[in-house]
């Protein structure tokens, strides 16, 4: 079954408030740092998520009087909003982690459980960034890749916890050695490694903001299906591409001998710009029409 882009951060929503309620409680009971640093992560990734839903909710409003080219952009701003929302909460773990480190507050108790609901987390996560990854690879939805990229980064770093908590607990239990002070550590290493996919996140949201160029896959995806479709019945010039969230915005000038009838053209131009339109999701394609003119006449012109 194929979802859509709602329901899916719809899922992502419910899937993060479960697990960030979860590892809240259990970091409290256990006075981990860790899981307290993953329930915060987890937090912000259900406030990213309910950005996403909100924002490709909003992104797939048809246009209107006041927004002629529709709403696509939202999806972009949602992704600053959601990498401004992760550097602060890498700020805070890393802040809290550096004073229980002063204050010699290492001890973390309950680790059992506390390491059964990261495993818990672990799989969950793992199965929704791949869902959601899936559904913004059909949809072409920044917004879904960027809640898809929380989760993953959600994967790596329980993965990371659940593998210091196990030492911590087994080097106590087995061998009576004290290595809490790896609790605060790793929260650190969290804190940066959330601190490296708010920056990604940025880069890769603020240049539709600009109205940057579709990328470089797309662009020649649509330079093959322009040349394909021609064949020497026209050529192509000034072509240009913009992302803006889950929309393509593709213009060029499409050129016909000048013995070509207008509506032939207008036709062959029309059946083109269907065809990329049915192609490359999210496209939407206006083609110039023009005669062609040799090297010739262009001197003779100017």
């Amino acid at each position: 079954m194929k979802l859509s882009k709602s329901q899916a951060a719809g899922l992502s929503v419910f899937s993060n408030l479960t697990l960030a309620l979860l590892k809240l409680v259990i970091g409290i009971l256990s006075g981990s740092m860790t899981i307290i640093a993953e329930s915060a992560h987890s937090g912000f990734d259900l406030l990213a998520s309910l950005i996403a839903y909100f924002s490709v909710r909003m992104s797939d409003q048809p246009p209107d009087q006041e927004h002629p080219y529709g709403h696509s952009k939202i999806e972009n701003i949602s992704g600053i909003l959601e990498a401004s929302l992760i550097f602060l909460v890498s700020i805070w773990i890393f802040y809290q982690a550096f004073h229980k480190i002063i204050d010699k507050k290492f001890e973390v108790t309950n680790l059992p459980i506390g390491i059964a609901i990261m495993i818990f987390s672990l799989f969950a996560n793992i199965f929704v960034s791949r869902l959601l990854y899936r559904v913004a690879r059909e949809r072409n939805s920044i917004a879904l890749e960027a809640d898809a990229a929380h989760l993953w980064s959600d994967v790596l770093t329980s993965g990371g916890a659940i593998l210091t908590l196990a030492i911590i607990y087994i080097s106590d239990k087995f061998f009576s050695v004290k290595l809490f002070l790896l609790d605060p550590i790793f929260s650190m290493v969290i804190a940066l490694w959330i601190l490296g996919i708010a920056y990604r996140l940025t880069r890769k949201s603020y240049p539709a903001l600009l109205d940057g160029r579709a990328k470089p896959e797309m662009e020649k995806r649509l330079i093959y299906l322009i040349q394909e479709f021609c064949q020497g019945r026209c050529q192509y010039h000034k072509l240009r591409t913009r992302q803006s969230g889950a929309k393509i915005y593709v213009d060029f000038h499409l050129q016909f001998m000048p013995d070509t009838h207008i509506e032939t053209a207008h036709l062959l131009s029309h059946d083109l710009k269907k065809k990329i339109e049915a192609e490359i999701a999210g496209s939407d394609v206006i083609i110039h029409l023009e005669p062609f003119e040799d090297e010739t006449e262009v001197a003779l012109r100017k």
